[in-house]
């Protein structure tokens, strides 16, 4: 079964990634990990500090229902 998922990506991981928008829909086969929605559209992990699910930080390996909307937040700095 193929599901849909919302994803928004974060300033902080746009400006790394080129031609990404900031929202976008991408179907899958279920079941599916947030780690393999990120790799399959081209977002390294290794950008990712924590993702929200549906408005509940998860940890990458969970798995993703269908029409869940997921943000995914790069590494934050200030000062």
């Amino acid at each position: 079964m193929t599901i849909k998922i919302s994803v928004q990506l974060s300033e902080g991981i746009r400006c790394v990634i080129e031609g990404k928008p900031s929202n976008f829909v991408v179907e899958s086969p279920e079941p599916v990990t947030i780690k393999q929605i990120a790799n399959d559209n081209g977002i390294p992990t290794i950008l990712i500090a924590f993702a929200i699910v549906d408005g509940v930080k998860k940890n990458l390996d969970d798995i993703v229902k269908s029409d869940s909307k997921i943000h995914f937040f790069g590494t934050m700095a200030g000062g």
